[in-house]
């Protein structure tokens, strides 16, 4: 009786521990590439904050709570601050689920910043 009742207690705690809550797969999600050789401390991108973004890194998706994607990128480093702002020219609709990446590099011509957004 205590082993039937122990493989069940133990059953259910495998069944449960195995769905993956903290997935939000919908709506909008948003990331953050570095493909400069700068780090930023902050990249704000409406409400969402990306923090310590290293040289070459990807951030994790973000959940975004709008189906207007957000038309400015703040960023911070050690000594400066820029604020980019952007042209997102993508429809959204709220049944998918939309990934985006907003990838900040440098210009070849004069060496500003730009963002890129990127429909994953």
């Amino acid at each position: 009786m205590k082993l039937i009742i122990s493989f069940t207690i133990l059953c259910t705690v495998i069944l449960f521990s195995c769905t993956d809550r903290d997935d939000n797969l919908e709506g909008v999600q948003i990331r953050v590439q570095n493909t400069t050789e700068t780090t930023f401390s902050e990249v704000v991108i409406d409400s969402l904050l990306f923090q310590d973004l290293q040289p070459e890194e990807i951030a994790f998706y973000q959940k975004y709570d709008s189906l207007v994607l957000p038309r400015s990128v703040a960023l911070k480093t050690d000594s400066l601050d820029f604020s980019i702002a952007v042209d997102p020219m993508l429809e959204l609709d709220s049944v998918k689920l939309h990934l985006f990446t907003y990838r900040i590099k440098r210009s070849l011509e004069d060496e500003t910043l730009e963002i890129e957004i990127l429909k994953d």
